[in-house]
This record gives structure tokens, C-alpha cells and sequence, in this order.
């Protein structure tokens, strides 16, 4: 893999990885493209620091809200003594509680890191990736068509975030968005665009973290060698400054329209992916 390489890889999976477009379907598209081995602990390594970049970007897009959810759970503990703004009904406890229960499902797919592998080193793993970037596409252009959320965050229940929690496991398949479809679930469970954003934004950290330590065990466990520290270091900088721009518009683009246009970004890189198939086969 060159510097190149990794450049593009890394601004690639800071912006696919918070947008609704299935970041582990472009990836192995674009790493088709440069050339780049998909297999391997050099690039399970390095991607495993692509997620670890992308979610630091959401602990500092985040941080507010983190502070908030760690400060009220320690005055929860009896650890903190709550101050004069915390004496009344606080949020950051209740999204602490919503955050947890859509993560619950996650858990056992993280586990899952070998059989996403060897889907994504199949012979048909191109065909299939096109295929599900279809499949993400039409539930994502459907739910937000459909959209009439006017619920705010401040008002999800635990349905919701068990809901969502639920759908995003399905992003263990590469091609299958889990901003996409978490975002047509709540979309269509009544969430308002912003709601949507942040919910989805705040679930990525965890997740991301949790991919990027599981990917990066297994690399390590193959025993061959890892990508280089520089690579390394270069690909979590970049992933992550990348994913905190990325997480600033799309927050403004959810808070004034609805995410239609990337289901027709996910149809175009599902043909891309059907095109490259055809000319390897």
C-alpha cells in the first residue's frame, strides 16, 4: 500500500463512515480501484485505525454531549455532587440509557469480524457488496421520502433506540450502511432530521471503537506483519479530522432537508462495484 493509497482511503473512510453510504462498501471498492489488497493484516491493521480515527472524531464533534451523560451518571453514583443546573430533569442521563440499549445488539456482531473478512475475500464479494449498496439505497430513498418526523431527540423512547439498535447489526455485511439504515428506521418511527443526525452519530463512537480494537486483535493474532507506524498514525489523523467535518455537515444537511440524494450516491457506487465485478470475472 503507498502513501497514496492510504491518503485516499483514510478521507475516504472519514466521510463514508458518517454519511449514510456504507463506509466498508466503498472502502473495498476504492481499495479495488487503487489496487490495494483487501486481505491481510497490513490492511486490517490499518483499517482498524480508520475506525478508531472516526470515532475520536465523535468524541470531539460530541464532546458536549459525552460530558453531560458522564457528569449526571457520576451524580447518579453519588461520585459528583450535582450542581444548580442539575437539580431538575436532566437528558443526558435518559440519552446515556437510549445510547446503551441500541448498543446492546452491536455487542455479538462485533464478534463477527471473520465471517465480514471473508465476505469481503470472497470471488463473488464484489457482486454482493453492489448488491446490498442497492439494498441500502432503496430502504434509505423509501424511509426518507416517506419522513414526516417532528419528534426531537428529547423525545425518543426506548423502542427507538432499541430499534435502531437492532437494524445496525446488518452492517456486518459490507454494503449495508449502518447510518443509512439506522437513519431509515428512525425516520420512519417519527424521528425529525436532527434527532436522526446526532443519534446516529453519537452510536457510531462505541462502535467504531469497538470494530477498530476487534479488527486490530484479529490483525495482530494472524501473525504477519502490521502496517507501518506511520501509516498508522497517518491513517487515524486523517480519518478522524475528515470525520469531524463530515459530522458537521451532515448534521447541518439533516437539521434542512431530507438524506434522499445518498441513496443515489449508493446506487452509483453499487454499479461501480457490479462494473468492476464484471471486468474481473
Amino acid at each position: 500500500m503507498t502513501i497514496l493509497a492510504a491518503v485516499l482511503l483514510a478521507l475516504a473512510a472519514g466521510v463514508t463512515e458518517i454519511f449514510p453510504v456504507s463506509g466498508s462498501g466503498h472502502l473495498y471498492i476504492l481499495a479495488e480501484l487503487l489496487g490495494v489488497p483487501v486481505s491481510g493484516a497490513v490492511f486490517q491493521s490499518f483499517r482498524a485505525m480508520l475506525c478508531m480515527g472516526v470515532s475520536f472524531s465523535g468524541v470531539l464533534f460530541y464532546r458536549t454531549q459525552l460530558f453531560d451523560m458522564v457528569r449526571e451518571n457520576l451524580v447518579l453514583l453519588g461520585l459528583l455532587r450535582p450542581g444548580l443546573r442539575q437539580r431538575g430533569e436532566s437528558f443526558g442521563k435518559r440519552l446515556g440509557q437510549l445510547l446503551l440499549l441500541a448498543l446492546l445488539p452491536m455487542l455479538p456482531a462485533l464478534l463477527l469480524n471473520g465471517l465480514r473478512q471473508r465476505l469481503e475475500q470472497g470471488d463473488l464479494a464484489l457482486a454482493g457488496i453492489g448488491l446490498l449498496l442497492c439494498v441500502s439505497g432503496a430502504v434509505l430513498y423509501f424511509a426518507a421520502r416517506g419522513a414526516r418526523g417532528k419528534r426531537s431527540i428529547h423525545q425518543m423512547t426506548l423502542s427507538d433506540a432499541l430499534a435502531a439498535g437492532l437494524v445496525q447489526t446488518l452492517s456486518v455485511f459490507p454494503g449495508l450502511s449502518r447510518v443509512g439504515l439506522t437513519a431509515a428506521v428512525l425516520l420512519s418511527r417519527g424521528l425529525d432530521g436532527p434527532a436522526v443526525a446526532e443519534f446516529t452519530g453519537l452510536m457510531g463512537i462505541p462502535v467504531f471503537f469497538g470494530a477498530g480494537v476487534v479488527q486490530l486483535i484479529s490483525a495482530a493474532g494472524s501473525g504477519t506483519p502490521l502496517a507501518g507506524p506511520a501509516y498508522l498514525i497517518l491513517g487515524f489523523a486523517l480519518s478522524a479530522i475528515t470525520g469531524f467535518f463530515a459530522l458537521r455537515f451532515f448534521t447541518e444537511l439533516m437539521s434542512r432537508r431530507r438524506p434522499t440524494g445518498f441513496a443515489f450516491e449508493l446506487w452509483g457506487a453499487a454499479i461501480l462495484a457490479l462494473i468492476l465485478f464484471l471486468i474481473s470475472a
